[in-house]
């Protein structure tokens, strides 16, 4: 049991030190955690808004715009950061972005699993880390893999309770219009 927890440590520790490998990192992943906050404060504040079809739409044009950089980053440098793997998972991204813009752009299934697909924290999420494993800075490993999907069911968690606490706007006259 020991080991069990010991090694979901070392997964932990990989994740939060991969942005740090890397200072020049930071120009592409602190916009995503940015505008990924925002957005979490904004639908916090107003809480009777939800995701609409435009910004579903933008969410996957973004993710779009990051599966191009992990393609350039993946044969930019002589493939040496190349892998099997990272290629397949950069498809994947690319093939649910491209599903995400058209299910939008098409209004073809209905919002609430449009936006369920669309919603920030998925996309941001394969944002930062498409970003942080294409640059080899995150090493994969079943422990990562694992502390990954913890720390996505936490990231959920804690954005339940951001949004809880979060004072509510007041109404405005122009809601509505």
């Amino acid at each position: 049991m020991v080991y069990i927890w010991a090694d979901l440590l070392l997964g932990f520790k990989e994740i939060f030190s991969a942005p740090f490998k890397d200072p020049s990192i930071w120009w592409i992943l602190a916009p995503i955690i940015f505008f990924w906050l925002i957005l979490e404060v904004y639908f916090g504040r107003y809480k009777t808004e939800k995701l609409g079809w435009n910004s579903a739409l933008l969410n996957g044009l973004t993710l779009f715009w990051i599966v191009i950089i992990s393609i350039q980053t993946l044969f930019a440098n002589n493939f040496e950061l190349f892998t099997r793997s990272k290629l397949l998972f950069v498809i994947f991204v690319a093939l649910y972005s491209v599903f995400i813009i058209f299910i939008c752009f098409t209004h073809r299934i209905g919002g609430n699993i449009a936006f369920f697909f669309a919603s920030p924290t998925i996309i941001h999420y394969l944002c930062g880390l498409s970003v942080l494993w294409t640059r080899g800075l995150l090493v994969m490993s079943p422990w990562v893999i694992i502390d990954l999907i913890l720390l996505y069911i936490l990231v959920l968690a804690m954005e339940t309770i951001l949004k809880k606490l979060i004072p509510s706007a007041p109404n405005s006259r122009l809601e509505g219009i």
